[in-house]
């Protein structure tokens, strides 16, 4: 058997998701597939990967987070990103924009391909954090409904933000809500980039979600994320609505 494969990178930067496929020839052992997050897909032929999926790979990238992925694939990854987000540059048609595809190839050794160990949470730590979803995605909701009242009437750009900062905070509740106890660093890497973009939060609300956001990451911090996001919440309760 060769001592190397080829792996085919795809990317849609509309969708902002990245898949990957490994080419091996003579590899027959059984598949398995695990998600380490929310946002992650990975599927493995036997302690060699075969395929994956991620998303919001470019917002996590960029938000310095380290992918669920063998090292040796990230320069590759890190290059269809940038090439493809460049092409887009000036094009405001976005029918065009959503068509957008990107593809590059990269060959690896095999070793450089084989399945980590990853640490695992102990189940009464799995379970405090299944208990929390629920709370969690409560105020991820009701924060989503407070940013889309602040949507303004004469500022197209700022609505088009603003809308989308709400549209990810919803997602991200039902990501967590329906995941049980599962991070979604993907999305908190995107909502994190929307809520930067825009001006729906005052520095100091925004370091508050920030942090929020960052305790997301880790099941451990959700009681952290929890406080964080009760305080956002009453902040936002007590400033007028920027309309």
């Amino acid at each position: 058997m060769t001592s190397t494969a080829r792996v085919t990178l795809r990317y849609r930067p509309a969708a902002d998701v990245l898949t990957g496929e490994v080419h091996l020839d003579g590899a027959d052992d059984r598949l398995t597939t695990e998600s380490p997050d929310a946002d992650t897909t990975l599927v493995w032929a036997g302690d060699r990967l075969s395929s994956f999926q991620l998303v919001f790979a470019s917002a996590r990238s960029g938000d310095d987070a380290e992918l669920p992925l063998p090292a040796a694939l990230l320069p590759a990854i890190q290059s269809l990103l940038i090439t493809a987000l460049h092409a887009l540059d000036g094009i405001d048609d976005q029918a065009v924009r959503l068509r957008a595809k990107a593809e590059a190839t990269t060959e690896l050794p095999l070793e450089a391909l084989s399945r980590g160990r990853p640490p695992e949470l102990a189940p009464r730590q799995q379970a405090l954090d299944r208990r929390g979803a629920m709370q969690l995605a409560h105020s991820l909701s009701r924060l989503a409904d407070a940013v889309h009242t602040r949507v303004p009437l004469d500022d197209d750009v700022e609505a088009l933000h603003t809308d989308h900062l709400a549209r990810l905070l919803r997602e991200l509740s039902a990501t967590i809500r329906h995941q049980r106890g599962r991070t979604a660093p993907g999305t908190t890497a995107a909502t994190r980039v929307a809520a930067r973009a825009g001006e729906a939060f005052s520095d100091s609300e925004l370091r508050v979600l920030e942090q929020a956001l960052t305790a997301l990451d880790d099941q451990r911090s959700w009681p952290q994320a929890s406080d964080s996001l009760d305080r956002l919440l009453v902040a936002l309760q007590q400033s007028q609505p920027r309309c």
